[in-house]
């Protein structure tokens, strides 16, 4: 029996303790005294009392929520309200006996509804929404609301970008915002932001320099609340570097109708790649003769050149963005493969006869060392004084084939001596040195020796020309 009322004791302790406070009216300790209070008064409350303020809220457990009252409350929304009997309270302060004091787990109580106004702080993704009674001033927590924390997410349209391109910062993805700010970093430093909201959640950034780029976003709610979560991209913006042209010519120099190699095959781009070289040629006057256009390596142009002359080979190389080189340069030389040839001299018969010779014919080179030439030529006979016979001036035709390793040649072949009552085959032999050679024209000096095809006891048989010849 006596354990029983122990316990009977025990809950009637514990249970008032634990019930919640009414109230039933208001007045008899208020925090301010006003007759009429207005909005205007809440801040100059929060100010005037501020002391007695922070001893309520950390008495209230609240201590952290203070400095934020105070801060927000100068420029927060204030509306005039009414809470209806039954509401419940977290807790309120008032003044007793000029000391303050907190109700903790109230209800408002009293027959009518409570006017009041009402203001709400913002904290730690929280809101937290007072009422302050018109009568007597007394600052009340009705209530905590739990907000949900907004959360960025950041797409990039490319991690690689050429500069003065944009790039396009996504923010669409992100949640419970309603206003973005990225922060644009190069080489560790600021050097932009760019701002967004939820109706314009993608927007764009455009460097000028190459570098490496980090756009760090944070995003805000309505209450200024700002996203937590890790919110970056890495974004390269690149320069594009010219194209580099290479070109090599081979041989340098060539016969008309020989092939000429140009090798462009080491032109490069620093960052993408090439889509086409050009080739170009051009005289000596700078006259473009031919074009041509590669768009696949090797890029090596293989021609023919039919033109005798000197000319210039350009090339330029083009990148995927159209970006073209410098040109390079390199000379070649076509030379000429047949002359007209004119010549005539002195040719001696050891009867003796004298001739004036005056040949024209065409050579025709068949390498840089060997050639082939054919003649027709008229014989002017030089008469003397002691000549009894009519010998008549003769025509030759001949074929001969020369080696020219330096200036000297040397040639051989056959030959045609037409005359009235003497025609003659001949074997012809003939040592040259050429004395003068540009392009297009050489001058040369020669010994020539005519021996018919079979033998003679006569001497006149042999005959000896020395000339000069000029090719053009």
């Amino acid at each position: 029996m006596k354990r029983f009322w122990v316990l009977v004791l025990a809950l009637a302790i514990v249970f008032p303790a634990m019930a919640t406070t009414k109230i039933m009216r208001l007045g008899p300790h208020p925090f301010y005294k006003s007759k009429h209070l207005t909005p205007q008064d809440l801040y100059k409350i929060a100010i005037d009392f501020a002391g007695d303020v922070k001893i309520g809220f950390e008495q209230a457990g609240y201590g952290d929520l203070y400095l934020p009252f105070l801060d927000q409350l100068k420029n927060a929304k204030v509306e005039e309200g009414e809470i209806q009997p039954g509401t419940h309270i977290e807790w309120m302060l008032f003044r007793k006996h000029r000391k303050v004091q907190v109700i903790n787990d109230a209800v408002w109580a009293g027959r009518k509804p409570m006017k009041v106004y009402k203001v709400t702080i913002y904290h730690d993704l929280k809101a937290y929404h007072f009422i302050v009674p018109l009568i007597c001033g007394n600052i009340s927590l009705q209530s905590v609301e739990e907000l949900p924390a907004p959360v960025c997410a950041l797409n990039v349209s490319s991690s690689r970008v050429e500069i003065n391109n944009p790039v396009t910062l996504d923010l669409c993805g992100s949640q419970n915002w309603v206003k973005g700010v990225v922060k644009v970093m190069k080489d560790g430093a600021e050097v932009a932001k760019v701002e967004a909201t939820t109706s314009n959640c993608k927007v764009s950034y455009t460097a000028t320099e190459p570098g490496n780029y980090t756009f760090s976003a944070t995003v805000y709610d309505e209450h200024g609340f700002a996203s937590s979560n890790g919110c970056s991209a890495a974004v390269e913006y690149w320069k594009n570097q010219p194209p580099v042209c290479d070109l090599k010519v081979s041989p340098t120099t060539v016969l008309a109708g020989e092939e000429l190699t140009l090798d462009a095959s080491g032109s490069s781009d620093p960052e993408g790649k090439l889509i086409g070289v050009k080739f170009i040629l051009k005289d000596e006057k700078g006259n473009v003769v031919s074009e041509k256009t590669i768009t696949e390596p090797p890029y090596v142009y293989k021609f023919k050149p039919s033109k005798a002359g000197s000319f210039v080979a350009v090339v330029i190389a083009e990148d995927d963005h159209h970006v073209t080189s410098a040109s390079c340069q390199k000379a070649y030389e076509v030379l000429k493969r047949g002359f007209f040839v004119v010549e005539t001299g002195l040719l001696s018969q050891s009867d003796p006869r004298l001739f004036v010779p005056l040949r024209v014919g065409y050579e025709y080179r068949i390498n840089y060392n060997y050639r082939v030439t054919g003649l027709v030529g008229y014989n002017f006979k030089v008469k003397k004084m002691y000549d009894q016979e009519d010998y008549g001036n003769p025509i030759t035709a001949d074929l001969l084939f020369s080696y020219h390793p330096t200036n000297y040649y040397f040639g051989i072949g056959v030959g045609a001596w037409i005359v009235s009552g003497d025609n003659k085959g001949d074997i012809i032999g003939k040592v040259g040195y050429g004395f003068y050679s540009t392009k297009t024209t050489e001058a040369s000096l020669f010994f020539e020796g005519r021996l018919p095809f079979v033998e003679s006891k006569k001497s006149g048989e042999v005959r000896l020309l020395f000339g000069i010849g000029v090719r053009f």
